[in-house]
């Protein structure tokens, strides 16, 4: 099993030493390739040939639109960045009696900065619910997309995770169906002072690529000032408190151990 498994393995790898001047290249080499949506990519399947001129095309998703250029010994195929790209084409050359062919899997994925967290404030002192929507990504779903409540660079103990919501987004193009997943949590208070913000953080994991986008949920300024008044008064509070006991009316007490703190 181990044999075959690496027979595989060394199948996969380019270029590809097919026989005494005979070689298959595919570049990018890779057998999975994450592509932005709305970006390009290029990739080129060449192979030579001592008996002549290699003939050498791609196969699978759409070929009528303009996207592959075939020369004599490579073909290119051009990825547009579209939803449509996503699929796995195969390349195929032949020299003479003998053909060869590597298949590349290609995903378009859509992840942009869209973050929105709700509510715009968070409110010491009381149970709330926080949500995270990311907005027009593709792939959707827990596989490809996770969500965090981070207090610094640390998930938030305590807090309770809802069940993740995804749903379609309105798109004008009917070819581009993009999507929007919400996660919500359940938070117990926070406590006086609140903390200075918490964060949400989105993570795509795709084949050799891993995207984060983070947004600040801060807490609100009243609820801080509030918080940093009330610690103010306390201590002034106490320093009132050693004053009186030093300097108290009546016998004069020993000061000498008098100190604020």
């Amino acid at each position: 099993m181990e044999s075959i498994q690496a027979l595989l393995l060394a199948l996969a790898l380019v270029p590809y030493q097919l026989s005494r001047g005979q070689s298959f290249q595919v570049n990018p080499p890779e057998p999975e390739v994450a592509v932005a949506m709305g970006t390009s990519l290029q990739i080129t399947c060449s192979m030579s040939c001592d008996e002549g001129v290699a003939r050498v095309h791609w196969r699978g998703l759409d070929t009528s639109l303009g996207s592959v250029q075939t020369l004599p010994g490579s073909s290119i195929l051009s990825v547009r960045g579209m939803l449509s790209d996503t699929g796995t084409p195969v390349c195929v050359g032949s020299c003479g009696s003998r053909s060869f062919q590597h298949s590349v899997k290609i995903l378009v994925y859509a992840f942009p900065d869209q973050l929105v967290v709700s509510p715009e404030f968070l409110v010491p002192g009381q149970d709330q619910v926080v949500s995270c929507t990311a907005h027009n990504i593709w792939p959707a779903g827990p596989n490809s997309l996770s969500f965090a409540l981070l207090l610094g660079e640390q998930r938030l103990e305590g807090a309770q995770a809802l069940e993740p919501e995804q749903e379609e987004e309105m798109q004008e193009a009917e070819d581009t169906p993009l999507f929007r997943m919400t996660q919500r949590w359940l938070l117990p208070s926070l406590g006086t002072p609140a903390p200075p913000a918490l964060h949400c953080q989105v993570t795509m994991q795709l084949p050799k690529l891993v995207l984060t986008h983070r947004r600040e949920i801060p807490a609100s300024i009243i609820a801080l000032w509030i918080g940093s008044s009330v610690l103010g008064l306390l201590a002034l509070a106490f320093i009132a408190y050693r004053l009186w006991k030093c300097y108290r009316p009546g016998p004069r007490p020993d000061t000498s151990s008098c100190t604020l703190l």
